[in-house]
């Protein structure tokens, strides 16, 4: 037998599904998948457990069972526990409480009057969402829907495919527990709801980081705007005090040339060899002679009197 699986077994009178914990050496018994006679097995050192007669042609539901045997046999497990009018106790804790330390756990309890006219119904059709789907077992109250549960080995449901309120339930680990009793206190058992749950702590948590992401982000874009467009302010003035450089060489440089131009035609008007620059050009012009050049200057400007005028 495996070590993992306590897999159940159809009760031939009843023709109803019994798990080996409530099982008993008594009824007559077969297996749910090949419908082969099966033995109940309750000893005092392995637990509680079912197995198929020695066969030339054997079935291993109980021995290793595959992916839709396990999940077969939880869905007829929890349809059982709820034929039964077991007080269940589903336990959702939030799978996003660990970012803040935090930690937010949801029960629902399904106990005596809460199966008042109500049916287990397995692989039961409801519309939702504008599609035809399929719960792995309903708890149906006249007609309506009260719970889902969906029985998950490998695989997930998507949380927007089904109404609340409903619950995944690990089929290993709800086979494993029942039969053990591990999860079974005070006459209330116990299951785990595996969904990917989020509190409305963590909700309202992550909808507060989420705005001060964006007023950051936006407050982050404004301050790079601003400081985009100063450094298109420097880039502007930059350039215009580059361009009016460029614009004062320029002159200058026109200036000199003009200077040079006008001094070589003064050259070529002046016979005596005196600079032109040095010219001079005052209105009251008084000048006095340099017996060192033998020149005139002028005492106004300091300058000289061309000889050849």
């Amino acid at each position: 037998m495996s070590n993992h699986f306590s897999m159940g077994a159809i009760n031939k009178i009843t023709n109803k599904y019994e798990y080996p914990k409530i099982a008993n050496k008594i009824n007559k018994y077969k297996c749910p998948s090949c419908e082969k006679d099966v033995i109940f097995r309750n000893g005092k050192i392995n637990q509680p457990h079912f197995a198929h007669y020695k066969s030339d042609n054997p079935c291993y539901y109980y021995d290793n069972p595959n992916e839709t045997q396990i999940h077969k046999d939880a869905k007829l497990l929890m349809k059982t526990l709820l034929d039964n009018k077991n007080n269940i106790s589903i336990h959702r804790t939030c799978n996003y409480c660990e970012q803040r330390n935090y930690s937010e756990c949801i029960d629902y309890d399904i106990f005596e009057d809460d199966y008042n006219n109500t049916k287990a119904i397995i692989e039961y059709k409801f519309n939702y969402n504008n599609s035809t789907r399929s719960a792995d077992i309903a708890l149906v109250e006249n007609d309506k829907i009260k719970y889902i549960f969906e029985i998950c080995y490998k695989h997930k449901t998507k949380e927007e495919n089904r109404p609340e309120p409903w619950f995944e339930i690990d089929a290993e680990k709800l086979i494993h527990n029942i039969n053990s009793g591990e999860n079974i206190d005070e006459e209330i058992i116990s299951i785990d709801c595996i969904r990917n749950y989020i509190c409305r702590f963590c909700i309202e948590y992550e909808r507060k980081r989420y705005i001060d992401f964006l007023e950051k982000s936006q407050k982050e874009r404004i301050e790079k705007e601003i400081l985009r467009k100063r450094e298109e302010e420097i880039e502007i003035e930059r350039k215009k005090r580059e361009q009016e450089r460029k614009e004062e060489e320029q002159e200058r440089k026109k200036a000199e040339k003009l200077k040079k131009e006008n001094e070589e035609k003064q050259k070529q008007l002046c016979k005596c060899g005196i600079m032109i620059v040095n010219i001079c050009i005052c209105k009251n012009q008084k000048y006095e002679l340099q017996k060192l050049n033998n020149n005139l200057c002028c005492i106004n400007c300091n300058k000289w009197k061309c000889r050849c005028k």
